[in-house]
């Protein structure tokens, strides 16, 4: 039997010349980068080979917008969203959008959403994409270090920022429209809705024949995303159409890898079409890279059609899943684990694939999944805005057998772990910063030169603030962001060590470690746990079952039991430093009240 390729004979054989996924080298601000050669060179060439190539094949299914019922759905082709978008795009190309134009795209995710992305992209312009559960502060915020010439929202983020239209006036930003109906609104908060657009046939020729894109390349700008903001107001993440076209062959490469590795042909997979056509449960935001530059994408690229919910329900979620036959699950740990874990997912469920990112899973999870579903493909990525998704991932069996890792970089991107202070590379195994590098990463932040500095270096590399190791197989493990390291006396303890402990009792949904005050030590470790549908547990049993797991110092002394989920942000991650208040404060509680 042959031995396994290694990942790095596995690469060499997918970037072979001559290969879809041929390497080349491109000079970029007087740096060397390795890029795809045959990537699509901007977001319009893309969508005018796959909208076509699918125009035939059903896209989205969505729910309607409010006030419409929950139930009420509508499913549209692929060429039916080209449609709308040119008529879209030639609307725009009226009020003067063109290349770099930027335009706010906010919502949730919706048909009316993903038209307006790509009418903006079909002008050559740069979506500015709103994070749609925002309150109103840190929206405006977002819309003024951005200065759209237009924005297109729904009906919730009209309800938000519609009552503020004088203030934002005030600061620049006017040309607010709604793409779906505000009449269920207090006046103040309605917008001027878009509704029923004939735009000039003159500018729907304009925008098919490509008017106005002589100067569309790689490196002009495609998007701005914005920082999840969880300790502070958002940062606006500007990336090039190149850092954000990567996506649509780096999707592909951790699969072909994992075939590769278990003794696969490259050819027979590029070739051989799925047993039934995939459809994906959409439960991450389109306004987030992992959502845009993941899922949609990679839609977009195969033809894949997508579910989409109004809002996250255990139940609607089990309900689309049978009625809409999807085969395709993921988005951040939480979100899997809660289906996995609910009694109402039918026996005879079954997944071509489960993909996610974006929080540390338990290190249970590749395992579940695997005895769950034996016959479904397991991925996990690492990525986040800055990297614009994916930098590194890791499927299949080399998840299975390590299930801490978040995989190897992919074939075009870089990383390395060094010392927090000096800078300088550690030695394979030696726990310390993690730097990312590539051509996916951002090109800078918003309107913030000085925040830009300190994340980017001057050779590229770009400061994750993830704590990380890299075995001897060149796995990367991330134990870590830095801000969450809990600093108990000398001892420095990962949150994540203390969690996949915690993790290992299956009563378990979710679980975060954070600090708890202490006079002598500083810190001590302190968790949070919701508990798995149906499950019982007290604090004391959980103490003592996890106490005997974790070397001493990273016990934790209170472990606070909800039978509500954690709080979260709308990718679904849990919100650590909203997390630690509620911790905290019961912890302080509890020391008063033994003072007594």
């Amino acid at each position: 039997m042959a031995p396994q390729p290694t990942i790095a004979e596995c690469d060499a054989i997918i970037t072979a010349k001559g290969s879809p996924f041929e390497i080349t080298t491109v000079e970029i601000n007087g740096l060397t980068y390795k890029t795809w050669l045959h990537a699509p060179p901007h977001w319009r060439a893309f969508l005018d080979i796959k909208l076509e190539e699918y125009a035939d094949k059903e896209f989205i299914s969505s729910p309607l917008a409010p006030p419409a019922p929950q139930t009420a759905r509508e499913t549209v082709t692929y060429g039916e969203v080209h449609r709308r978008a040119v008529r879209l795009a030639a609307w725009l190309k009226g009020q003067g959008v063109g290349l770099g134009t930027r335009v706010a795209v906010g919502g949730s995710n919706s048909i009316e959403w993903v038209v307006a992305f790509l009418a903006v992209h079909l002008l050559g312009g740069v979506p500015v994409l709103l994070n749609g559960t925002l309150t109103s502060k840190p929206q405006i915020h977002c819309l003024q270090i951005a200065q759209p010439k237009i924005t297109l929202v729904d009906e919730h983020v009209a309800s938000i920022i519609g009552v503020h239209k004088a203030e934002m006036k005030r600061r620049g930003i006017t040309n607010l429209y709604c793409w779906s109906s505000t009449d269920h609104l207090p006046r103040k908060a309605r917008l001027p809705e878009l509704g029923e657009i004939n735009p000039d046939p003159k500018l729907i020729e304009a925008v098919e024949r490509g008017e106005g894109l002589e100067g569309l390349g790689p490196e002009s700008d495609a998007t701005i995303f914005f920082t999840s903001g969880t300790t502070g107001l958002p940062k606006g993440v500007l990336s090039t159409q190149r850092a954000s076209m990567h996506s649509v062959l780096t999707n592909f490469t951790p699969t072909l890898r994992d075939g590769l590795r278990q003794g696969g042909d490259l050819r027979t997979m590029l070739t051989t079409p799925y047993p039934v056509t995939p459809t994906m449960l959409i439960s991450i935001p389109f306004f987030h890279v992992t959502g845009c530059l993941g899922w949609l994408v990679r839609a977009i690229g195969s033809g894949f059609k997508l579910v989409f919910m109004r809002r996250w329900s255990t139940r609607v979620v089990l309900d689309l899943i049978k009625a809409e036959k999807v085969n395709v699950i993921g988005g951040v740990p939480a979100i899997v684990t809660a289906i996995l874990q609910s009694p109402l997912l039918p026996k005879d469920t079954e997944m071509l694939s489960v993909n996610y990112g974006g929080a540390p899973p338990p290190e249970r999870l590749p395992g579940d999944l695997t005895r769950r579903w034996p016959n479904s493909a397991i991925s996990h990525g690492y990525g986040m805005t800055e990297t614009n998704a994916m930098h590194m991932a890791v499927n299949g069996q080399d998840y299975i057998q390590r299930p801490t890792t978040v995989g190897v970089p992919t074939p075009i991107s870089e990383v390395k772990i060094v010392d927090p202070e000096t800078r300088k590379e550690l030695p394979t195994g030696q726990m310390g910063l993690l730097l990312a590098r590539g051509v996916n990463i951002m090109k800078e932040y918003v309107g913030d030169p000085k925040a830009t500095a300190n994340a980017l270096d001057k050779d590229g590399w770009l400061d994750t603030g993830d704590v990380a190791i890299v075995d001897s197989d060149g796995f990367v493990h991330i134990t870590d962001r830095m801000k969450d390291i809990i600093f108990r006396g000398g001892e420095n303890i990962p949150s994540v060590e203390v969690e996949n402990a915690v993790y290992d009792d299956k009563r378990i949904a979710e679980a975060a470690a954070v600090p708890v005050p202490d006079h002598r030590l500083g810190e001590l470790v302190g968790v949070a746990v919701s508990l798995a549908p149906g499950a019982t547990a007290t604090e004391a049993d959980l103490l003592a079952t996890v106490k005997p797991k974790l070397r001493y110092p990273a016990q934790p002394v209170i472990i606070y039991v909800s039978n509500e989920p954690l709080p979260r942000n709308a990718n679904g991650k849990p919100v650590k430093l909203d997390i630690k208040k509620i911790v905290v404060k019961e912890y302080l509680a509890r020391q008063r009240q033994s003072k007594l």
